[in-house]
């Protein structure tokens, strides 16, 4: 059920892939210039929360919210904060590529 907070998720910077993210409930927020140029880019959200409640099933959770769409960062951005109200998530790691990152 989704837990509605006045509290704005605040924005990091992406970790590196050296680093752990510390936090048990976020948004990923990804973006990238459109291989098709333009100004739009290609955005992927995802909502990511670790639980423990029952042992058999801990473990991380993902959750895709936006998917290779193309829209402006703002955009990208207007809908992670919004969705993060509207679920109760605390942060948002963000990264803005300057060129798409392979897929495979």
């Amino acid at each position: 059920m989704a837990t509605r907070s006045n509290k704005t998720a605040r924005v990091e910077p992406s970790v590196r892939s050296t680093e752990t993210y510390t936090e048990s409930n976020f948004l990923r927020l990804y973006t990238a210039t459109s291989p098709r140029g333009g100004q739009d880019r290609v955005v992927t959200l995802e909502h990511l929360r670790y639980t423990a409640d029952d042992p058999a099933r801990a473990g991380w959770r993902c959750q895709t919210i936006v998917d290779g769409e193309p829209m402006s960062k703002e955009d990208a951005l207007f809908i992670a904060q919004s969705y993060a109200a509207a679920h109760g998530v605390p942060v948002i790691y963000a990264s803005h590529a300057e060129r798409p990152r392979e897929r495979g």
